[in-house]
C-alpha cells in the first residue's frame, strides 16, 4: 500500500504551533505514525482537525461519548471541541484547516448562500462513505498543494479542495454515512459540559460537581472514570492547562495565566506543567517566541511517497 508522507510527519506539534503554521499555510496535512504514545492530554484546537485512520485504531472521549475510529474512517473535530484520545499503534492522515479561511471560501464560492456549512460538532464518516467519495485522495491532494510555489495559486487550490470537501461532507451526511458513539452517558455529558464552562473557578471541586449533578461524589467519580478513562481531577487539570498554555502563547504573563485559569498554587502549577509538557512555562514561551522570529518557511520541495 502506498503511504503519503508530508514534511510534518511524526512530529509532536502543539495546537499553538499548528495554529502558527495555518496563517501562512491555510491548510496543513501530516502523516502521523504512533508506536509508543497511548494517550493524549485533554485538549481542543483553534482550527478544524480531520483525522483519517489508515491503520490501527483509536478511541476518543467527547462530552460523555466514546467514539472508536477504525481504518478507512474519518473523524471531523471542529474548533473548541474538547476531546481526549487513547491509541493503539496507528498510522493517520491529519488535515488541519484554518476556520476563517474555510468560512471565507464558502462565502466567495457561493456555497454558503446555497446552504453549505462546516460541521460544528464531532462526526465520524464510515469507511464505505470515505471510499466512495475518495476522502483520502482529497487529503493527499491538499498535501500536494503545498508544493505549488506561487502563493496565490496555492491558495486557490486550497479553496477548490475545501469547496469540494464541503460538498462531500454535506452529501455523506445526506446519505447517512455517519458513525455513532460506541456508548454515551448523560450524566458524564452534563458534568463535562459544566466543567468546560466553569474550569477557571479555583473553587471547583468534585464535591461541587456531585452536588450540581445530584449524585454522590463516589458515584460520579466512578462513572466519570468509566466513560473517560481518567479522573475528574485529571480532566479538570488538563483542561485548565490547555487554556493556560494558549494564554501563554497569546502573550499573557505566566503568573496571570496560572491564576486566571483556576490554579491557586503556583509551585504546583509549575510542577504539573513540566510533567505534562516536558518543559517549564518559561521554556515553552521561549520555544514559541523562537518560532515567531523565524521567517515564514518556503513551500516544501515535495511530498515523499513510501511504498
Amino acid at each position: 500500500m502506498r503511504s503519503f508522507v508530508t514534511p510534518y510527519a511524526d512530529q509532536n506539534i502543539t495546537p499553538e504551533e499548528a495554529n502558527r503554521r495555518l496563517p501562512w499555510d491555510k491548510v496543513v496535512v501530516g502523516w502521523y505514525s504512533n508506536r509508543r504514545v497511548h494517550q493524549s492530554v485533554t485538549h481542543y484546537h483553534p482550527y478544524h482537525e480531520y483525522i483519517y485512520m489508515v491503520s490501527g485504531k483509536a478511541r476518543y472521549y467527547v462530552s460523555g461519548g466514546q467514539y472508536e475510529l477504525h481504518p478507512g474512517e474519518l473523524m471531523l473535530i471542529p474548533p473548541k471541541v474538547v476531546h481526549t484520545g487513547y491509541y493503539d499503534t496507528y498510522d493517520r492522515l491529519i488535515i488541519q484547516i484554518d476556520d476563517a479561511f474555510w468560512q471565507q471560501t464558502l462565502e466567495t464560492s457561493g456555497l454558503g448562500a446555497a446552504g453549505c456549512t462546516i460541521p460544528d460538532r464531532l462526526l465520524i464518516f464510515h469507511e464505505d462513505a470515505g471510499y466512495k467519495w475518495k476522502v483520502r485522495s482529497l487529503i493527499e491532494q491538499a498535501a500536494a498543494a503545498l508544493t505549488i510555489p506561487d502563493e496565490a495559486e496555492r491558495e486557490q487550490m486550497y479553496r477548490l479542495l475545501l469547496s469540494q470537501l464541503t460538498m462531500i461532507i454535506r452529501q455523506i451526511i445526506r446519505e447517512d454515512g455517519l458513525g455513532k458513539p460506541t456508548s454515551t452517558n448523560a450524566l458524564v455529558a452534563s458534568v463535562t459540559n459544566y466543567i468546560q464552562q466553569h474550569f477557571r473557578d479555583p473553587d471547583l471541586t468534585v464535591t461541587q460537581l456531585a452536588q450540581y449533578a445530584y449524585v454522590s461524589r463516589e458515584h460520579l467519580s466512578r462513572i466519570f472514570k468509566e466513560y473517560t478513562m481518567q479522573s475528574i481531577h485529571d480532566y479538570l487539570t488538563e483542561l485548565r492547562m490547555q487554556s493556560c498554555r494558549q494564554d501563554i502563547a497569546d502573550g499573557k504573563q505566566i503568573l496571570s495565566a496560572c491564576t486566571e485559569n483556576g490554579f491557586s498554587n503556583y509551585s504546583s502549577f509549575l510542577k504539573t506543567f513540566r510533567k505534562l509538557y516536558g518543559m517549564t512555562p518559561a521554556d515553552y514561551r521561549s520555544h514559541l517566541n523562537a518560532l515567531d522570529t523565524k521567517d515564514s518557511p518556503a513551500p516544501p520541495a515535495g511530498p515523499a511517497l513510501c511504498l
